[in-house]
């Protein structure tokens, strides 16, 4: 024990002058801040020293050095202790006094979070169930703040004025049933007033009826999204998983010639990998001959990767990887097949319908998205509108709001003619999950009315042939011989 670096005294030390440093200088880290009126984030950076805030890690070594030494500063007085026998630092006085500093250091740092930090909070809400949102926060906000205050000053309160005194002894109580009742019923009230309210409010935004609102259906993609619009016929076309073609039917909509095909592509694709997992020994023998040619010192990357990709055929990762590919892509022909006679999912309703990349929303009109996945879990998070609902691949799920301002007006209220709402993924969903996000735009009925017009169907409509006019008819009275012909039988003018 002698020999470890730190005493029990230096220790406790230590870790006070940490919770002090933290509660009082976290504030002052660098938050990177998105700024929602961008439509790109900058990618966030890679740490490198030539790019890392040298000053501000420096501050933090300086600080952490000060305190190392203090802590021997400590340690040097205990071993003096043991030495002469007399106190030389009163362990009692010193953890009383360093709760009161905690406390108002740690009230200091609240304080400044609130002020600081508390700017950040959205403004008022745009939708019309928002103020209910933002009711229950505040009432969650209020009691959670002010059991913490309390709790916090009566704990570090009593460990200044019950600390140790020579020929004080402590009261010990083994149990109190008034205590008992009055810590477990009192939060039980609050806690079951919190969740009723809660669910209250969820409840009546997410299960009362809004026969008026218009349908708009939302596709989550790593990473961006898409939205979809009903055409003139009002109703949405089917869409399935299986049907999802990155290149030419993200969506994945019933639309007959594109599954169709998608199924031939993925036939050739079958075939090819069948070629493929035939002809492993001859493939392993070409790669052996073109890193004959290679060499580690030239070619680098090109050769270590050949080496692996003869590795992975000779261990058998080639063959199980492709066999993987052509029983997934099996299954999807298999599932295509079964549909394509079905009148009822290939019923050209998804021909009128239009994907677009930005929501334009009316003010006023109540709104239904649907939001579908094709990938990984996403969180479709809607911050001043007050919405926010899981996106999950192979289900739907929805959320319903009614929007009460237009970018416009926000604009005008928060004196920022760049805003703009915007739709988030709140759920981290891989590298590019920051950048996530489409542009909702609210607006009039009448502007709404010409953006929805210039956008372009899932198929456009074919075109009526253009009739051909007829040959002007010319006077052949004059012509002797073209009236001799006009007698004769049209058998015989068509040559029959």
């Amino acid at each position: 024990m002698k020999k470890m670096m730190f005493g029990w005294s230096g220790a406790k030390l230590l870790l006070w002058a940490s919770l002090l440093l933290t509660s009082t200088l976290a504030p002052l880290s660098v938050f990177a801040q998105a700024d929602p009126a961008s439509d790109v984030i900058p990618a966030p950076k890679e740490f490198s020293l030539s790019t890392a805030d040298l000053v501000y890690y420096a501050y933090w070594l300086l600080a952490l050095l000060v305190l190392l030494v203090i802590v021997y500063i400590f340690n040097i007085g205990a071993a003096s202790e043991k030495l002469t026998g007399r106190t030389v630092i009163n362990w009692t006085k010193v953890n009383a006094w360093l709760s009161i500093i905690f406390l108002v250091a740690g009230s200091a740092g609240v304080a400044y979070e609130l002020v600081y930090h508390g700017k950040l909070l959205l403004p008022e809400a745009a939708s019309a169930h928002g103020d209910s949102i933002d009711n229950m926060f505040n009432w969650t906000f209020g009691f959670t703040f002010a059991v913490f205050v309390i709790t916090e000053v009566l704990l570090f309160w009593f460990l200044f004025k019950y600390r140790h005194k020579e020929g004080r002894k402590a009261a010990y109580y083994f149990h109190n049933n008034q205590l008992e009742v009055i810590w477990t019923v009192i939060p039980a009230i609050v806690l079951t007033f919190l969740v009723l309210r809660g669910y209250s409010t969820w409840h009546k935004i997410t299960q009362t009826p809004e026969p008026k609102a218009k349908q708009i259906e939302v596709f989550g993609y790593q990473f961006g999204w898409k939205a979809r619009y009903a055409g003139d016929d009002n109703k949405f076309g089917e869409s399935n998983f299986n049907f999802i073609d990155p290149a030419t039917n993200e969506l994945g909509l019933a639309i007959k010639p594109t599954v169709v095909a998608l199924r031939d592509t993925l036939m050739a694709d079958t075939g090819r990998l069948g070629n493929d997992l035939r002809n492993l020994s001859s493939m392993l023998k070409t790669k052996a001959d073109q890193l004959a040619k290679m060499s580690l010192a030239a070619d680098g990357k090109a050769y270590t990767d050949l080496e692996r990709e003869m590795e992975d055929i000779r261990n058998g990762n080639k063959a199980s990887e492709l066999r993987k590919m052509i029983k997934r892509k099996g299954v999807q022909i298999q599932r295509i097949n079964a549909t394509l006679d079905s009148k009822d999912v290939f019923n050209e309703a998804a021909n009128d319908d239009k994907i677009t990349t930005e929501i334009h929303l009316v003010k006023g009109q109540p709104y239904t998205f649907r939001y579908r996945a094709r990938d990984v879990i996403h969180s479709a998070y809607m911050p001043y509108f007050r919405a926010q609902m899981n996106v999950v691949p192979g289900m739907m799920t929805s959320f319903t709001f009614t929007p009460t301002k237009t970018t416009k007006q926000m604009q005008d209220e928060l004196k920022n003619p760049e805003f703009n709402f915007y739709l988030f993924c709140a759920k981290i969903c891989g590298s590019a999950h920051y950048n996530m996000k489409i542009k909702i735009v609210v607006e009039s009925e009448a502007e709404y009315n010409a953006w929805i017009e210039k956008q372009k169907r899932v198929v456009d409509p074919v075109q009526p042939a253009t009739p051909v006019a007829p040959a002007e008819a010319k006077d052949t009275t004059a012509n002797p011989k073209t009236a001799t012909n006009r007698n004769i039988k049209p058998s015989l003018a068509m040559g029959f």
